[in-house]
């Protein structure tokens, strides 16, 4: 349909063609009708059907896989925007795939509004339909817009030197009359140290770059609107038309008129058919009359025939500790159980030369007393359970938050020198070569990572210690994988980045490169971009990213591995034995499993975190499962997307649908509630209240329809459901007064208890479809099997 300007606004419902990156001084929010296109800004994300994104202005983007999608597109010019919202800096969060909200709901009832009043726009009042528009503008203000606490943070992040925040004002304001000495006087410096400053920045002169930016927002004014050469003149900050085509010209070597005939030729929306926009208005009005309720449901089509991308399981390991903890029944126990029920390929294990274990007191020498660890390494290997052993030193700690340790204690051998370290490690690889099939042994991987402990006291480097481990592991094990690194908060880039050159350069680079994400926890390395709050998985995403951007600086592939994540770094947060937990771990790793190829949770048990304060049933450890062997929200996490098939058939905001080889189709659905700022900004020693730790406590209601099925046939659907009625330790326990000491028939009735609820019934598929909806509690997981009965 035909472009429209209200109120300088421009709006428009089209199909989308693919957009090349570009940017523009509009703000642009796009509002998905039918089907989805993935977006790239800073990061790469897909909105679907009902998905609502914005775009700031002069934000680079690019719009891609826009294969038959509909879209209603709002331009609004970024001067209404600064009349109407009178601030410096105007940035949106907008986003309901990102960044979704409990405001939602009402901007997208806004929308679709207007989208009706523009489909019956010869018969609308144009009145209304402004009014309609500067109330979408009022609820980004209101609901949307950075305040000065977020707005700091991301000065910091895309404004951290000077020249950045005087890019960012002409990017601002280069549609006004803007002169040197207009930028001079805004930042207090003068023309000649401005003009200086900006070209040793820049590489070219003010005016330069001042017309580049005004044809580049010409030439997207020319391609997206139908506004004459003129207005885009005055619009782009030209003072004449001619100015414009002598500069337009001059750059791309056509004119306006030229540039815009051409561009059509190739980038030309397809015009929606006038049966189509019958089609949507009839579904509009049919929305907009079921009221809120059926404006709540996401509605979600899944093609089982289309193209896939194969869903990856990357969740093979599982950290229990310190290897001394391996020698009790009820932690053995634990890990036999875990690896059978999630198919754990790895455990990881450390403080390997702990004192408990007596090894020697001559480190110098040729007496070592294995005999403690081999007890423990003969339970992995008489059970077929391949170690990651993790060589780094340690301390045992117990934390109550970030920085609140309860408890805190060297639990290894304080080894003076390198070679000390040397010949332990030696003498271990060899003993365990006399004792055990090499085979086996080459089967194991040995991590030397940089924590904040060093290996030993006297001229200590890490590389150095990384190298002597690395060369012992060569020489004994020849096809003995090694893996490094996962460098603690207080290595910043450079040092990072040194360390990956120097270990290319001696040739010594790990086969497995390890990092370690803790949500509430920063890294020194990501001092250019903040921990924002609520925003773990964008931050999360950034640092593995940057990861992959310093190999990729120097040429390395390797794989990678997230060696130990978590919610938070605390093992005393209530949060760990919740159900939140579990729909956070659902939609962590399906925000990061794309950017490694192992990832190894913190951790299997809380009977390793057992304390003084450890009397009670749960008391917030870091396990899947408590210190009794019962099983938390967080482990049916686990196995929920072990059940996963290899073909996924879509991936949403709160749901990951696949299919597996027997054609079983699988819908693993969660409904995620964010943090909210009280839980980040509240203190450590503070009572944490649940009432006030998430954003929203909303229902999340969507309805599947599963297509290219065979037609007239019966399906059995099949859902597992854990809430906060069913299969939560911390509801059930609850219901028993929180008592403190529990007998054995308690914890049995708990272990049984504490299930997803099983449901099931029948749909039969009618033209070639079947539809079915579920409710989601707030951090309810629910999976879901479909298959022919």
């Amino acid at each position: 349909m035909k472009q429209e300007t209200i109120q300088g606004c421009k709006i428009e419902l089209m199909y989308l063609s693919n957009e090349n990156i570009h940017f523009h001084q509009d703000l642009e929010l796009l509002y998905v009708v039918e089907n989805g296109v993935s977006v790239k800004e800073e990061q790469e994300y897909q909105i679907g059907k009902d998905d609502i994104a914005v775009i700031n202005p002069n934000q680079h983007h690019t719009l891609f896989n826009c294969c038959n999608t509909i879209v209603f597109r709002i331009l609004i010019p970024y001067r209404l925007l600064r009349k109407l919202i009178r601030d410096e800096y105007i940035i949106f969060r907008c986003n309901s795939v990102l960044y979704p909200s409990q405001e939602d709901k009402k901007l997208r009832a806004l929308i679709e509004t207007l989208i009706l009043r523009y489909l019956n726009i010869e018969e609308s009042d144009l009145s209304e339909m402004a009014s309609i528009l500067f109330q979408i503008i009022h609820q980004l203000s209101a609901n949307y817009k950075l305040d000065k606490n977020s707005m700091k943070l991301y000065v910091k992040e895309h404004m951290s030197e000077k020249i950045d925040r005087i890019l960012n004002y002409i990017h601002h304001h280069y549609f006004e009359t803007l002169s040197l000495t207009d930028v001079a006087d805004h930042f207090q410096v003068s023309e000649s140290y401005l003009s200086r400053y900006f070209k040793s920045k820049t590489g070219q002169n003010f005016v330069n770059y001042l017309n580049e930016v005004r044809i580049e927002n010409a030439a997207n004014e020319l391609c997206q609107t139908d506004a004459t050469i003129t207005n885009i003149a005055v619009d782009s900050g030209f003072s004449t038309p001619s100015v414009l085509n002598r500069i337009f010209k001059k750059k791309y070597g056509i004119t306006p008129s030229e540039f815009r005939k051409r561009m059509e030729e190739f980038t030309s929306n397809e015009k929606i058919e006038n049966d189509k926009v019958e089609e949507l208005r009839k579904n509009l009005y049919e929305k907009i009359e079921n009221g809120e309720e059926d404006r709540d449901i996401k509605k979600v089509a899944i093609k089982v025939q289309t193209n896939h991308v194969q869903w990856m399981n990357h969740n093979e390991i599982i950290n229990i500790g310190e290897a001394s903890c391996v020698s009790e029944a009820a932690i053995q126990e634990h890990i036999l159980f875990l690896k059978q029920v999630l198919d754990i390929k790895y455990v990881r294990i450390w403080n390997l030369f702990s004192e408990k274990f007596m090894i020697s007191t001559d480190f110098s020498g040729k007496n070592f007393n294995f005999e403690s660890l081999d007890r423990i390494f003969d339970f992995f290997v008489q059970n077929k359970i391949l170690l990651l052993l993790d060589f780094g030193k340690r301390n045992r700690v117990i934390m109550a938050g970030r920085n609140n340790e309860l408890y805190s204690a060297n639990m290894q051998y304080n080894l003076k020198t390198i070679d000390e370290w040397k010949n332990l490690l030696e003498h271990l690889i060899k003993h365990l070569i006399r004792r055990y099939d090499k085979g086996v042994l080459e089967k194991w991987i040995y991590e030397f990572p940089w924590n904040k402990e060093p290996y030993y006291e006297k001229d200590y480097v890490y590389i150095d210690a990384y190298e002597a481990g690395w060369k012992i592991i060569k020489s004994n094990l020849g096809n003995g994988r090694v893996a490094g690194l996962s460098p603690h908060g207080e290595i910043n880039e450079v040092q990072f980045q040194n360390v990956i050159h120097d270990l290319k350069t001696r040739g010594i680079f790990p086969e497995i490169f390890t990092v370690k994400i803790f949500a509430d926890y920063s890294h020194k390395m990501m001092e250019d971009y903040s921990l924002q709050m609520g925003n773990d998985y964008l931050y999360a995403r950034k640092y593995m990213e940057k990861v992959h951007a310093l190999l990729k600086n120097e040429n390395i592939e390797c794989k990678i591995c997230i060696s130990e994540w978590s919610n938070s770094i605390s093992n005393r947060n209530i949060l760990q034995d919740s159900c939140a937990r579990g729909t956070y771990i659902i939609k962590f790793i399906l925000s990061i499993w794309k950017l490694a190829d192992m990832i190894g949770f913190w951790h299997g048990s809380d009977a390793v975190d057992t304390f003084y304060d450890s009397r009670k049933l749960i008391y917030g450890g870091g396990g899947l499962l408590t210190k009794d062997g019962i099983k938390k929200p967080s482990f049916y996490a686990f196995e929920f997307m072990k059940k996963l098939g290899r073909d996924i058939l879509r991936i949403g905001n709160n749901y990951i649908v696949t299919r597996d080889s027997a054609n079983t189709i699988t819908c693993l659905c969660f409904n995620h509630r964010d943090y909210s700022y009280y839980y980040y900004l509240k203190k450590e020693n503070e009572h944490l209240d649940l009432s006030k730790v998430f954003q929203s406590e909303e229902k999340e209601k969507i309805e599947f329809t599963i297509e290219e099925l065979d037609d007239n046939k019966e399906y059995m659907i099949k859902e597992e459901v854990i809430n906060s009625h069913f299969g939560s330790i911390m509801d059930e326990w609850r219901l028993l007064g929180n008592q403190e000491e529990l007998g054995k028939e308690e914890i049995h009735y708990l272990k049984n208890i504490c299930i997803p609820k099983i449901y099931i019934h029948h749909e039969r598929s009618e033209n070639h479809k079947i539809k079915f909806q579920v409710e989601l509690e707030p951090h309810e997981m629910r999976m879901v099997y479909i298959n022919e009965y």
